[in-house]
């Protein structure tokens, strides 16, 4: 038995093997989904740019990344796409928040996520030598509240925030910080004045 004979053995083998082989059709499913992803990576990469480079980019910032369209997308995405659950899955959950205070401006609370106190605007997000990372929100009695020394941070600046919405963690205390127009208040103070 020579070399040629041993070859042909070999590729008659493999003839009789079944290989799963990629067909046109599975080429042109393969290439379209490529296609799409590339689309909407573009358009995502365009969107960034704009916003990012134009100077008159507050059209994206004011109307596109607006709450009222967020909410509204939302909306319409829970509509179309969680319609199939029926019930009223509604239940009511206390907003009353309420820190214990450690000393002087530290606070801790029952877990270690940051609530925020009522219905305001988040105006700074930052990091501060005393505070560490911090997040201010003025409420809709004019009082601001700043809650330092955080962990991580889930808000934005301009961000719309209710009572009880999570601002960020923090790892042993929580630093607040009351203040009413120039004049910093204490816990009970601000307790009485949203009461």
């Amino acid at each position: 038995m020579n070399d040629i004979d041993e070859i042909r053995k070999r590729m008659e083998k493999r003839k009789g093997m079944h290989h799963p082989q990629l067909t046109d059709h599975h080429f042109l499913k393969l290439y379209n989904a490529m296609i799409k992803c590339m689309v909407v990576l573009l358009v995502g990469v365009a969107v960034c740019a704009y916003v990012k480079v134009s100077p008159n980019g507050e059209y994206i910032k004011d109307y596109v990344l607006n709450d009222l369209h967020f909410t509204e997308l939302t909306k319409w995405i829970n509509h179309q796409l969680l319609s199939f659950q029926k019930g009223d899955q509604s239940a009511t959950v206390s907003s009353q928040v309420s820190y214990t205070n450690i000393k002087d401006n530290y606070y801790t609370n029952q877990s270690n996520e940051v609530l925020n106190f009522d219905k305001g605007r988040v105006i700074y997000v930052g990091k501060q030598d005393i505070l560490g990372q911090y997040v201010t929100v003025l409420l809709e009695n004019n009082i601001e509240v700043t809650y330092g020394q955080l962990t991580d941070v889930f808000v934005s600046a301009y961000d719309q925030v209710d009572a009880a919405t999570i601002l960020g963690t923090y790892k042993d205390k929580v630093m607040i910080v009351f203040t009413q127009g120039e004049k910093e208040i204490d816990y009970s103070t601000f307790e009485e004045l949203i009461s």
